[in-house]
């Protein structure tokens, strides 16, 4: 779901795709009135620019019930009136007062930085009728007023350093220590498509490139294997699995034949996207497990484990927060996911598309878990040349990019700059389901 900023229509969103999502542009905040049928999906993720960041955090508000993933901010906050968080009072009522053709025809340029950014999209501006933009902005003032902030929770703002609309700092303020900040260096009109290619998560791609490295990844994932050990170990020493255990992406069951092994279990699941050998134990199903696990009953499972797994997840805190209610009183959670130092030598070749560190996943899990263990380590993995390298990223699926367009960017730089270590930055988490 895509919400527009004030002004537009969905003409800004037009020629954005991700492979294996359906696109739907919400604009026109004149009312509120949705109407699309949302029941056929098991995921709903969000990107809301400007001031659709607010009604798009209304809307979340009104359907806590729709499978919501990732919710991604742009250039906006939950208060756009305000002399903090948003913009000012003063200039916004000033903006309603002087609004004509011609002040919205600056108002566009202002947004794309200039005029010549301007000229590339005005065929996707000025598609609504004077009137209806004049009223909109109304709207959206008395809506905050008399509602004010909704409650909504996000993964992700991108904040453009040169927004001349939407104060930078504003935005700075109101997202610190709620989400993960990501800056850009562009204007309040972004690039969607490279947003949405580092904020959402080709699952399709994941599936295809781990079932075409299914019979050499167990071989080449070295560091993965010593991650999934770590996590076995630390499993064991923390005595606390027991009964219904899910595992999520067992891949080569590097996690699975460890747990396995403890007698405490009496239900063994794996589940992956991809297909899971016959001499893996326990039951299989093939299954996103971000979207299974918010269909699963409450209470319903002991433990939940995973390694090398869950960072593929668009919401790493919907994932947190889809635990916790699933998880059994006193329930474990210990999983292992990758920090935003892996593959540092590829920095400013690619941009990532997960920023994790150990502080924010403590700022996700504290409200809910109770910490037995958090622990980050990095592992520097040697090649004997470039090539090697990129032989790596084939025979185990790991992709360093999000687009083929990146990849081959990426294994043109592997090559140029000589690159011929990867470290990996496992951060392992070992949790307890609070009572709340």
């Amino acid at each position: 779901m895509l919400f527009a900023g004030w002004a537009m229509d969905g003409n800004i969103f037009d020629g954005l795709s991700h492979d294996g999502y359906d696109m739907l542009a919400v604009w026109d905040y004149n009312d509120e009135c949705l109407e699309a049928d949302l029941s056929g999906y098991d995921e709903i993720c969000i990107l809301a620019w400007s001031y659709g960041v607010y009604f798009a955090g209304r809307f979340i508000e009104k359907n806590k019930s729709l499978p919501f993933t990732a919710k991604v901010a742009v250039n906006g906050t939950m208060c756009p009136i305000d002399s903090t968080y948003g913009i000012t009072p003063e200039i916004f009522n000033a903006t309603i007062a002087a609004l004509s053709p011609n002040s919205l025809l600056k108002f566009y340029r202002r947004m794309c930085g200039g005029a010549e950014r301007y000229c590339q999209i005005a065929q996707k501006l000025q598609n609504r009728p004077f009137e209806s933009v004049k009223s909109e902005l109304e709207n959206i003032r008395n809506t905050y007023v008399a509602d004010g902030m909704p409650e909504a929770d996000w993964d992700y703002a991108f904040v453009s350093r040169n927004d001349l609309i939407y104060p930078p700092q504003a935005q700075l303020a109101f997202w610190r220590n709620k989400v993960e900040i990501i800056e850009i260096e562009c204007h309040h009109y972004p690039d969607f498509k490279r947003i949405v290619s580092r904020a959402f998560i080709l699952k399709g791609g994941v599936v295809e490139a781990f079932s075409r490295s299914a019979d050499t990844y167990e071989e080449n994932a070295q560091a993965q294997y010593v991650v999934a050990q770590t996590l076995a170990d630390k499993i064991a020493g923390c005595g606390r699995l027991r009964g219904t255990v899910w595992e999520i992406g067992p891949g080569s069951g590097f996690l699975s034949r460890r747990i396995a092994e403890d007698s405490g279990i009496s239900e063994l699941t794996l589940i992956d996207v991809s297909p899971i050998s016959d001499n893996l134990p326990g039951e299989h199903v093939i299954a996103d497990a971000e979207t299974m696990i918010i269909n699963q009953a409450s209470e319903s499972v002991d433990a939940i484990v995973s390694s090398s797994a869950v960072q593929w997840f668009n919401s790493l805190k919907t994932f947190f927060c889809q635990a916790h209610r699933v998880l059994a009183p006193g329930g474990l959670l210990a999983v292992a996911v990758y920090g935003n130092r892996t593959f540092n030598e590829l920095e400013g070749l690619v941009s990532p598309s997960r920023v994790f560190t150990t502080t924010a996943l403590k700022r996700y899990v504290e409200p809910l878990f109770d910490i037995l263990d958090i622990e980050e380590t990095a592992i520097n993995q040697k090649f004997n040349s470039p090539m090697e390298v990129l032989r790596h990223f084939r025979l185990t699926g790991v992709a360093p990019a999000a687009t083929s367009m990146e990849s081959v960017a990426v294994a043109k730089q592997v090559v140029r700059n000589n690159v011929t270590t990867l470290t990996y930055n496992p951060i392992f988490l070992l949790l307890t389901k609070k009572k709340l």
